[in-house]
C-alpha cells in the first residue's frame, strides 16, 4: 500500500482541492483494480471556513471507495456504507469507523491527529488496500504526516499571498522540503546505534560514537558541551528530535559539524529570517519523504517564493478558483 499524505503552507492553500483531484485520477486511472481509502487529520468537509467564511470543497467517496471518519458524522448515513473495522482506546479519543461506501455520497472526514493512531490505522487498512492507496488530508500544524513511517509521497500547498507572516511560514517550509538526504560513509554506522530512546548521536569522521544523547537535544547540556569540546573538528551530529530555535543558535558557529535530522518534520516552521545565513553547518534528512508535487495557490503577483530544485509545480488556481488547472 502506498500512502500519500496532503499538507500546505495554511488555511485555504488549496489542500482539500489537490486531495480531491489526487483522489479522483487514482479512482478512474485504477477503476477499482487498485482499493483507495481517505481519511483526515482532525475534521474536514465543512461547507464554509471557519476562518476566511469562504466556501471549502467538499469531500465526496466514491462507490465502492474506503473511508475513515468519526462514527458521529455518520449518524444519517446509515444503509449507504459497510462497516470494516472500529478504532477505540488507547490513542484515539473517539470511535472511528473504517467504512466502504455503497453508492456516491459525501461525508465529513475526520481522523486521529497523532502519529501511534495513523500508524496503528494503517495496519488495519493495508490488510485490504494492500495494492492500493490511502489518502490523508492533513492540517498546517500537523507536518509530521510527512514522516517517512507514515507517508510515501507528500502532496504540498503553498499560499503565495502580501502577508509577511504567511509568506515566511511558506519559505521555511519550501527550505525544509529542499533539504538533501544525507548519503554519507556513517549511515550505516548512525543506523546501527539507534534505539527507540536516541535524541542525538555525535560521531566524529571515522565513525566513533562521541556521545548518545537521550534526551531532548535543545534541552540536553551534556549534548551541548561534547559539541563544544570537539567544535574544530568535522563531527556528524544526527538529531532525532526538534532543531528549535535555541538549538538552531547554539549550533550556528560550529562550521565544521554536519546536522542530519531524522526527517524533515524536525525542522521548525520558525521564522529565523536572516539567521539561516549565518547557520555555518551542513543541513540534511536521514530520511527524506519525496514532495511529489507542489500546488502554488498565487493570490499575490508581486510576491516571489524561492521553490525546491527537481519539485513538479503547477499553479493551482491560475484559471478556475473552483478548478486545478494543470
Amino acid at each position: 500500500m502506498k500512502t500519500l499524505s496532503f499538507i500546505g503552507s495554511d488555511k485555504n492553500a488549496g489542500k482539500t482541492t489537490v486531495l480531491n483531484y489526487i483522489y479522483k485520477k487514482l479512482h478512474t486511472d485504477h477503476q477499482g483494480r487498485a482499493p483507495v481509502c481517505i481519511t483526515s487529520i482532525g475534521i474536514n468537509g465543512e461547507d464554509v471556513d471557519t476562518y476566511e467564511n469562504t466556501p471549502k470543497p467538499l469531500i465526496s467517496i466514491f462507490r465502492d471507495g474506503y473511508f475513515i471518519t468519526a462514527a458521529e458524522h455518520l449518524r444519517e448515513l446509515s444503509g449507504i456504507y459497510q462497516v470494516f473495522h472500529n478504532f477505540y482506546g488507547d490513542g484515539f479519543n473517539k470511535l472511528y469507523v473504517l467504512g466502504k461506501s455503497l453508492v456516491d455520497f459525501a461525508v465529513v472526514l475526520e481522523g486521529p491527529n497523532n502519529k501511534q493512531a495513523l500508524l496503528e490505522i494503517k495496519k488495519t487498512v493495508e490488510t485490504i488496500c494492500s495494492n492500493g492507496f490511502m489518502l490523508i488530508d492533513g492540517s498546517i500544524d500537523r507536518q509530521f504526516l510527512a514522516h517517512p513511517n507514515i507517508s510515501d509521497e507528500t502532496y504540498f500547498s503553498v499560499l503565495v499571498t502580501e502577508r509577511q507572516e504567511q509568506l515566511q511560514k511558506a519559505e521555511d517550509l519550501m527550505l525544509a522540503f529542499s533539504l538533501p538526504e544525507y548519503t554519507g560513509d556513517l549511515k550505516e554506522i548512525i543506523q546501527k546505534n539507534l534505539t527507540p530512546e536516541t535524541k542525538a548521536l555525535l560521531l566524529n569522521s571515522d565513525g566513533t560514537i562521541l556521545y548518545h544523547g537521550r534526551q531532548i537535544a535543545f534541552m540536553d547540556t551534556e549534548l551541548k558541551n561534547a559539541c563544544l569540546q570537539s567544535k574544530n573538528k568535522h563531527n556528524i551530529l544526527y538529531l532525532n528530535g526538534a532543531l528549535t530555535p535555541s538549538l538552531f543558535s547554539f549550533l550556528a558557529p560550529f562550521n565544521k559539524l554536519s546536522v542530519v535530522m531524522e526527517n524533515f518534520t524536525l525542522y521548525q516552521n520558525i521564522t529565523i529570517g536572516q539567521k539561516r545565513r549565518s547557520f555555518k553547518p551542513e543541513l540534511s534528512l536521514f530520511n527524506a519523504v519525496p514532495v511529489k508535487k507542489i500546488f502554488i495557490k498565487q493570490q499575490s503577483e508581486t510576491m516571489k517564493l524561492q521553490l525546491p530544485e527537481k519539485s513538479v509545480i503547477h499553479n493551482l488556481y491560475r484559471d478556475n478558483p473552483d478548478e486545478i488547472g494543470i
